[in-house]
């Protein structure tokens, strides 16, 4: 398999993921038992809809039913990603006849993923070249007694290196989302989500990401950072300066900046100064407006500024970022 680091949990990579090699769009599912059928039919539903929403067939997909009498179909092809679908009842432990070709499948495969039960099949088999793995609640148990080298992952789905996880059959439509965004990019995994319905209903907190949600979370309850960071959200476009944020809160900037000094760890220009550029990387991948107009629209003097900014937070500049939002890297 080869190894390419999807992982939603760690800190980003700053350099985009340019070789897709374990990014197959070819899929296989074999599933435990009848009663797992139907998770693998959702993640099947997942990428009819990404076709769908792409205007080409450019997913495709074998089934494979283990209870089926010719066991030598148990195959996976070097561009294929392999699918195993388990249920959350029982863990998915292979007969011994069944271990050979699974054993030949997982590592011919060039990404494995596995669902509920079935995490147990890549241990048994003894190929396991990850050790991060979302283990469902009912196998944590089971999974640290064959494994206790794994680590286990707090999310429901997790990617890691060439193989991915997810605890149970909902997670399983989330992870094949995610594999298809890492693909096609941030656009299509949005329009994904919306068009399959699994997005969480809205509220003032969930619409806060990224920046914004790690800073009020650092600012712990501090009425004062937190009007500030309100304000300045508020005042994205027409930037106030330090002592026009501090006179509506009511207090001195002096203040206000030790303040931020001490619970942020930054002055107040540049936490103002990131949350502009994430209001900018949000325009970049989710809209198609010019440069020129995101950077008036997040209060920068001129494009060329915000540009340099921005290639200096995230690591690549807006053109690059919006082609990988709305195309994929590939």
């Amino acid at each position: 398999m080869y190894l390419s680091n999807l992982d939603t949990v760690c800190p980003p990579d700053p350099r985009p993921l340019r070789d897709q090699r374990s990014l197959s769009d070819k899929f296989v599912f074999i599933v435990q038992n009848a009663e797992s059928a139907f998770v693998a039919e959702s993640c099947m539903h997942v990428l009819q809809r990404a076709n769908r929403i792409l205007g080409h067939e450019i997913y495709s997909w074998t089934y494979i039913d283990t209870a089926a009498p010719c066991q030598q179909t148990l195959s996976c092809a070097p561009d294929q990603v392999l699918v195993l679908v388990g249920g959350v009842d029982a863990p998915w432990r292979p007969v011994k006849s069944e271990l050979p070709l699974l054993r030949s499948a997982i590592r011919n495969a060039a990404r494995v993923c596995v669902v509920g039960g079935a995490v147990f099949v890549p241990l048994v088999t003894g190929v396991l070249g990850a050790k991060r793995l979302s283990v469902h609640a009912a196998f944590l148990a089971g999974v640290q007694e064959t494994c206790p080298t794994v680590e286990l992952n707090e999310g429901t789905t997790c990617h890691h290196k060439a193989l991915s996880s997810a605890t149970g059959p909902a997670a399983a439509m989330r992870m094949m989302v995610e594999l298809i965004g890492a693909r096609e990019g941030n656009f299509t995994e949005a329009a994904l989500i919306r068009d399959l319905g699994i997005q969480a209903p809205a509220s003032k907190e969930s619409n806060m990401c990224g920046e914004r949600w790690r800073l009020h979370r650092l600012a712990q309850g501090c009425e004062i950072i937190s009007d500030a960071l309100k304000i300045m959200e508020e005042h994205i476009e027409d930037t106030l300066s330090v002592s026009q944020v501090a006179d509506i809160i009511g207090i001195s900037a002096r203040k206000l900046e030790r303040g931020f000094a001490d619970k942020l760890g930054r002055s107040p220009l540049k936490v103002y100064r990131d949350l502009r550029l994430d209001r900018a990387h949000d325009l970049v991948t989710q809209t198609a407006l010019p440069f020129g107009e995101v950077a008036i629209a997040c209060g920068f003097s001129n494009v060329t500024l915000m540009k340099r900014w921005f290639q200096r937070k995230y690591g690549e500049p807006p053109c690059e970022v919006r082609r990988q939002a709305f195309n994929g890297i590939r």
